[in-house]
């Protein structure tokens, strides 16, 4: 029972809540870079959070069913259609849950907005663990398969809206532990920046104004986490999911913890800004975030709750 790639897209992986408690070893967390959206996926099929998703970046792909596969889709929409032995296509709203019979193939195309797009099945994907999580930065290949439990599910989806633009409104950071005092609050309300091309899951490279720094040849490197914004070659980067534990260029600022899931939904071109706010706000922000989501999650369950 389970799921056969018939084609992986551009960069899709097994993802769930990361490998925690291993950062002292030299081992990233990583994990789903929009937890809330994977979060919600597994909801919809009613998973708990710490169930294996594929994790869809910027193009989704074809995966067959081989037996009844309860499913769910959340996160950045995409095209997606369910097609039957018999050559006719349906289309998936999203978010929602429906289910694959056997034969039937799931079709998926291009983000329509932000980057990642989550696919949940019922029971999460059943996939080898190391250090305690299934996360994976391996890109899932043409005829692997992905076995899950079998599952039949009618179709639901929220009645509230969980999407919005990643880029929309400007993403709130707190000062860095390295060299933060020494930029302009200008540089940060004033300053524009463009996700390069030579973004992923490790880092997103912005363009915009340069940052310059003299060169301290023994600046020894710190821990680094998620979030945090680096100046290399005066450019910026903020760091992603899969970052390694330490970094030896300067740490300016910090991305907040409300607003991480928004990075892991920017794509490249996209445009953004940013805004400074207080070590105490962010704080604040982080619990109403916390608590607004896990309400989100007690009204999705209750959806699945008859599965």
């Amino acid at each position: 029972m389970g799921l056969m790639v018939i084609d992986p897209g551009f960069w899709t992986t097994v993802q769930d809540t990361g490998r925690v408690g291993y950062r002292e070893w030299g081992v990233p967390a990583g994990g789903a870079f929009d937890r809330s959206a994977a979060d919600l996926a597994n909801a919809l099929v009613g998973n708990g959070s710490e169930c294996a998703v594929l994790e869809l970046t910027l193009r989704g792909g074809i995966f067959e069913a081989l037996g009844s596969v309860g499913i769910a889709l959340a996160g950045a929409p995409i095209e997606a259609s369910v097609v039957p032995t018999d050559g006719s296509s349906r289309r998936v709203r999203m978010p929602s849950s429906c289910s694959l019979h056997a034969g039937e193939r799931l079709v998926l195309g291009r983000t329509l907005d932000g980057a990642r797009t989550y696919l949940a099945v019922r029971g999460g994907f059943q996939t080898p663990l190391r250090l305690g999580s299934r996360s994976s930065e391996q890109p899932l290949r043409r005829g692997d398969f992905l076995h899950t439990s079998a599952a039949i599910l009618p179709t639901r989806h929220p009645s509230e809206p969980t999407w919005s633009d990643p880029a929309a409104q400007p993403f709130r950071i707190i000062e860095g532990p390295q060299d933060g005092a020494m930029i302009a609050l200008d540089f940060w309300t004033q300053g524009r920046f463009r996700v390069g091309s030579r973004s992923n899951r490790m880092g997103l490279r912005l363009e915009g104004p340069s940052l310059e720094f003299m060169s301290q040849p023994d600046r020894l490197s710190s821990p680094v986490a998620p979030g945090a914004i680096q100046v290399a070659g005066g450019q910026l980067i903020i760091l992603g999911v899969a970052c390694g534990t330490m970094g030896g260029y300067p740490h300016v600022a910090h991305v907040i913890s409300a607003d991480l899931d928004r990075v892991g939904q920017l794509s490249p071109g996209d445009q953004i800004q940013f805004r400074p706010v207080a070590l105490d706000s962010a704080r604040k922000l982080d619990v109403a975030a916390r608590l607004a989501h896990r309400a989100l999650l007690v009204r999705v369950a209750s959806l699945a709750r008859d599965v």
